[in-house]
Order: C-alpha cells, then structure tokens, then sequence
C-alpha cells in the first residue's frame, strides 16, 4: 500500500519535495502536447465521436438531434456508453495527474518526464477517434449506399491511416541503436576498485547502474546501496541480506542517532562509514545533503561523474590523483546532441563534466587550501593541464 500510494513522496506525488507547475499550466501543456503528437485527421475523429455521442443525449440539441436520427449517424446505446467511458477516463485521468504532477514543466527534463504519462491519454484519444471513424462511414452508407464498396474503402483507408503514422513516426521512435544510458552505466561499474560499495543518488545512476548489476551480472563485486532508500524504514529490513559485502550500524538512515519508538535503530553516515572502513565507498552522483556528519573524518575526492569517500587523514597527492582518473572512462558521444527532455542528455552531460571535475577540484583547492605558494602553483599547473589537455 506505501507504494501504491507513493507516500515517500507525498501521497500521490509524482515527485518528492518538489515545486512544481499548476494544474491550469499542466493541463493547458498537455493539450499543445495532444496537437504536436496526434495528426489532425485523428483529433477530428475523436471530436466527432464526442460530439455525436453528446448529441444523442442533449435534448437542447433536438435540431441537431433529428438530423442525426434522420442520417442514421447517432450511435447506437451501446457504443454510446462506450464512448462516454473512454472520455470520463481521458478527463478523470488528465486532471487527476495535472494536479499530482508536481514536476515543474519549465524545465526540459521534468517536462520529458511528465510527457511519458500522456501516452495513456493518448490511446484513449485514438481509440475514440476509431469511434469517429466509424461515423464517417455510417454518412458513405447513407449517401451511396454500397455497404460493400464502402466496407472495402473502411479498410483501405485504415491501412493508410494507420501506414502514415508508423511512416511519420517510425524514425523518431526507434531507439534501437540507443545505447547512451547503457554506455553511462557500463563506464561507472567498470571504473570501480574492486569490492567498492556505490552509494547511489537520482534516477539516471540508480536506475541504470541497477540494471547492468542486477540483471545484466555486471560487476557482481560491488555492492549498490540507495542514498535515498536507506531513509525508509522498509529497504534495510528487507533489503540488506542482498548486499552481504556491505556493513548497516542499523535499521535506517538518519542523522541523528535516536533509538525510535518502533525499536528501529538509526544510523549516520560517519557511523555507516566506520563501520565500512575496510571498503572503498563512492558516492554517485552526489550525497544526500541532510546528513553532513560525514564531513568529520572525511573528505570527496573526485572520480569521474562520482566522487570518493576518504578519510580526511590520508594525506592528497594531486599528481597520482590526476594519474589515476584520467582515463576512467571510454567515451565518444558528441556534446549536446541529445533532447534536452531526454536522460541521454544527462546522462552525456554528466560524462563531459566528468573530464573537467578533477581540473576544478585542484583549482579550488589552490584556491581554498593552506598550501605553500609552491604547491599552489602545482595545482594551478595540474588543473591547467587536466582542463585544456583532456
């Protein structure tokens, strides 16, 4: 029922903590969405079926109504019904969703993430226009009167409906040749020491990463743990005996250590870190920012999209750092070639950022640090070269 419900992240949401758009604004984006992504000829047959069915039950529209029954274009009871509770459900599902949609849809990302959900919409926006269809040819019976002629026409024209779309379409939706994510994926897992532990953050590295692990048996070494997740009082409890290589000081996540009422027990990152010292931890990409216990005894050191949990007593050598990340990753993707909507432009932004990451840590490092001027002008050195040398 939790996850039914979505209650993590507010009953229904579609996201956690987030600000998003007004239902007039989703709503209002969804039908520019409808006219982009459904041809003319459909929209026109699924406002015909609507407005055929609306007339068969409108006595204010009795003119109408009469020409109607008199053409034999009405549509019969059951259809009728039919057609009622195809559009209750396209308006009880759009406005249901514009409400709990609370993704902000002026941002590129969101906006490709609340399209997804319009394709139920969608569908039942065709199948209503199948309805229309049908009315059409109901109006070529009457008017020449050879239903076989017409029968064979119906089909005819289907089939070329039904070929337009696929040919309009087709290009734009096969995706088989799209191994970005999967690259992303692949990169990540590969560049990990052996035994590591992943303390995973957002969709696109929790998702992918994931995958390739689990179902692909990639890096079967490592062991995955949800930043986010550890916050729930069910993922330990029935998750931790999957990840037998990592230690948990206790039931959940939580910055400050409290036994709960429940006898849950709650652990910080500096514990979860103690206890796990023996392993290299990484974080990707980025760590939870309720929980700065961690800045205690440790530091990030940058690998790649991800970063690196050190203890803040083992002393930086920039020189072998430089060395050792370098070549972490095997990518060839051209910068900004993706939608803007898409997780592949994330995930091809994330790469790219990676080559300069190392670059900008030196430099503020030699920024921000008590160094001497010579090992300032080390680092300066070093982040000029790993920027404009990669």
């Amino acid at each position: 029922m939790i996850h039914l419900l979505r209650e993590e992240y507010g009953t229904f949401n579609l996201a956690k903590l987030e600000n998003g758009s007004s239902t007039t604004d989703v709503l209002l984006f969804q039908v520019t969405h409808m006219k982009m992504e459904l041809s003319l000829v459909v929209q026109a047959f699924a406002i015909a079926a609507c407005v055929c069915c609306a007339v068969s039950y409108c006595h204010c529209c009795s003119p109408l109504l009469l020409i109607c029954v008199r053409c034999r274009i009405v549509p019969k009871t059951e259809k009728s019904q039919l057609i009622w509770l195809f559009t209750s459900m396209l308006l009880m599902y759009s406005f249901f969703f514009a409400w709990r949609a609370n993704l902000d849809i002026s941002k590129p990302l969101f906006k490709g993430v609340v399209e997804r959900f319009w394709m139920q919409s969608n569908a039942v926006i065709v199948v209503l226009a199948g309805f229309g269809f049908s009315l059409l040819f109901f109006l070529g019976e009457i008017f020449l009167g050879n239903s076989r002629m017409i029968y064979s026409l119906e089909w005819l024209l289907a089939a070329v409906l039904v070929t337009a779309q696929i040919y309009s379409n087709y290009s734009v939706c096969d995706q088989s040749n799209n191994n970005v994510v999967d690259q992303f994926a692949m990169n990540l897992l590969s560049s990990m020491p052996p035994d590591a532990i992943i303390l995973l953050r957002g969709d696109l590295p929790g998702n992918s990463l994931r995958y390739m692990h689990h179902c692909e048996g990639i890096r079967p070494d490592i062991s995955l743990v949800d930043q986010e997740m550890m916050t729930y009082h069910w993922y330990l409890p029935k998750l931790a005996k999957h990840l037998p290589g990592v230690t948990f000081p206790g039931n959940r996540w939580n910055p400050v250590e409290v036994p709960l009422p429940d006898g849950t027990i709650t652990f910080n990152l500096h514990h979860f870190l103690k206890v796990n010292k023996h392993k290299d931890t990484f974080v990707c990409i980025g760590l939870h920012e309720g929980d700065p216990t961690w800045k205690k005894d440790y530091s990030l050191w940058p690998w790649g999209s991800c970063d690196k949990l050190v203890s803040s007593k083992v002393p930086f050598d920039p020189e072998m750092w430089v060395e050792r990340t370098q070549n972490l990753y095997n990518w060839t993707e051209e910068y900004g070639r993706f939608d803007s909507s898409s997780w592949e432009l994330v995930a091809n932004e994330e790469m790219w950022q990676a080559r300069m990451k190392t670059a900008f840590f030196l430099f503020d490092l030699a920024e921000t640090g008590s160094t001497s001027v010579e090992e300032k002008a080390k680092l300066y050195t070093l982040a000029y070269k790993r920027l404009y040398y990669i």
